[in-house]
């Protein structure tokens, strides 16, 4: 498989024509910033290889042990880590339920530092309205489904180019 450095280049030299056929699709400047944005991160830090100890895990830093159960929960190359359909939305909801714990424990625990109980189901509830509220106001339908379809794009490119890699290997040992 190729390695992690050549999985870089090709995400980074596809920002270029990503920008140009999503301002093209969009017609939108702004679209077109947050699908590129959105397929360099996918690319370069949200990729398939997070199930394993790779450059995009290792990228997380501090905050790679988000990712450490889904590493146990996927096997490498499996079709839903490297899965073209798949991959990116397991990620996307992967992270979203991890976020949503993250927002939960803090709600959990400013409530319990402030008026010294714990909070209730509907204080919960209506906090994480509150931010749902809130992004959808300011991100927008349309910008999320940019996000998406570039963080989709950045992980399909990593998955094509294993792909590519492999019947360009066994297409070398039959000549």
């Amino acid at each position: 498989m190729p390695s992690g450095k050549t999985h870089d280049a090709i995400t980074v030299m596809l920002a270029v024509p990503t920008f140009a056929a999503a301002w093209g699709v969009a017609g939108s400047l702004g679209l077109a910033t947050i699908v590129t944005c959105a397929m360099l991160f996918g690319g370069l830090m949200f990729g398939p290889d997070l199930d394993i100890q790779s450059r995009q895990y290792t990228r997380w830093g501090v905050f790679r042990f988000l990712w450490w159960p889904y590493k146990v929960l996927f096997r490498h190359r499996s079709r839903w880590s490297h899965g073209i359909i798949f991959g990116t939305l397991i990620r996307v909801v992967y992270f979203a339920l991890v976020i949503a714990l993250v927002v939960a424990a803090a709600v959990y625990l400013r409530a319990l530092v402030v008026s010294g109980a714990p909070p209730s189901f509907a204080e919960i509830v209506s906090a994480w309205g509150a931010i749902e509220t809130g992004l959808t106001q300011t991100v927008g339908k349309h910008a999320a489904l940019a996000a998406f379809a570039g963080l989709w794009w950045g992980a399909a490119s990593h998955t094509l180019t294993d792909v590519a890699w492999s019947v360009l290997r066994k297409s070398s040992e039959i000549f």
